[in-house]
């Protein structure tokens, strides 16, 4: 007996990774509408390492944004030949306009997310009232904090099958805090001093708390410096991919971050988390968003800061006391 046909919906999203993981909690929105359909998420290379892990989607194609025009006629036809009921536009751009001028003549429903969201307020919460409101169901607006927070949680499924994800495949034995410094290219003033990581280090050392520096290639330099002046500290920067990082965040104690793209995947992990700002007279609106607390703290130069103030706002969020269950 032949499986009945599912519905086809098609998700449009790409962009920076903070946008990629806000995106999560609206295609687990869609996901849990559609439940039958096969949803397949169009997008771009970057960060298919991670997404093609996600329960909520049924495929992803990365061909968004291609470089060549006929390489633009093969997505369009095959978008086409698949016959999609619905098309989610996530991310408003010109190039997904293009793709809906596709479908001008389908009988195919187009939801134009994006552009119902753009406005003041954060992100997650615009984008969950557009998506409510375009699908009846739910609430339409949500203050501050009120729409469901990207969720990253199913890094858990993968961990399973992965030791990869494991914080002892990276040397972390017994409680561990994951520091994510900005890379080299955020102006110094943005910056928090690298000192002033590795004073940090040597605080959650004392605590019995094992540091490990997190991020891309352009962190090096402060990894590097925070395990020679803290030994005891691990630098995990430039080795560790996306789904490793979320498997990380799992099982941490608490992160620390300036305001980077990566503490908004942390956060979605589950990770308690401390955000530091130094560019905007109010970060609630883009601050990360998780299922565990979230504190903000700002300053005009992030090196009035201090270690200890950091250390002060770990423990009022309740970092040196969790215990992270196992994945």
């Amino acid at each position: 007996m032949t499986e009945p046909q599912r519905d086809i919906t098609y998700i449009l999203h790409w962009g920076d990774l903070t946008s990629t993981v806000r995106m999560l909690a609206a295609a687990k929105t869609i996901r849990d509408t559609f439940r039958r359909d096969r949803i397949i998420l169009l997008t771009t290379p970057d960060y298919e390492s991670f997404l093609k892990h996600c329960p909520w989607f049924n495929a992803i194609e990365t061909d968004a944004c291609p470089d060549t025009r006929p390489m633009v006629g093969l997505r369009d036809k095959r978008i086409k030949l698949a016959k999609p009921v619905r098309v989610f536009d996530l991310v408003g751009s010109a190039d997904s306009r293009k793709i809906k001028g596709n479908f001008r003549f389908s009988k195919c429903k187009w939801f134009d997310i994006a552009a119902r969201a753009e406005g003041a307020g954060h992100p997650v919460d615009a984008m969950a009232g557009a998506l409510n409101d375009a699908l009846g169901q739910g609430p339409t607006f949500y203050p501050l904090g009120g729409a469901p927070s990207p969720d990253a949680s199913w890094v858990d499924f993968l961990a399973k099958q992965s030791r990869m994800l494991d914080p002892e495949y990276f040397g972390l034995n017994g409680p561990f805090a994951l520091l994510a410094p900005a890379g080299e290219s955020v102006k110094p003033a943005l910056r928090w001093p690298k000192e002033k990581w590795a004073a940090l280090a040597h605080e959650l050392l004392q605590s019995g708390i094992t540091p490990a520096l997190i991020g891309g290639p352009d962190t090096r330099d402060v990894g590097r410096h925070v395990s020679q002046v803290a030994p005891g500290a691990r630098d995990l920067t430039g080795k560790a991919k996306l789904p490793q990082l979320a498997g990380l965040a799992r099982r941490t104690n608490f992160v620390f971050s300036e305001d980077t793209p990566l503490v908004h995947l942390l956060t979605a992990a589950g990770a308690p988390a401390l955000a530091l700002y130094g560019n905007t007279d109010d970060p609630a609106p883009i601050a990360p968003r998780g299922s565990a607390p979230v504190i903000l703290m700002h300053a005009v130069t992030l090196a009035q800061v201090t270690p200890e103030e950091a250390i002060a706002a770990m423990r009022f969020a309740g970092g040196f006391d969790r215990a992270p269950a196992a994945a």
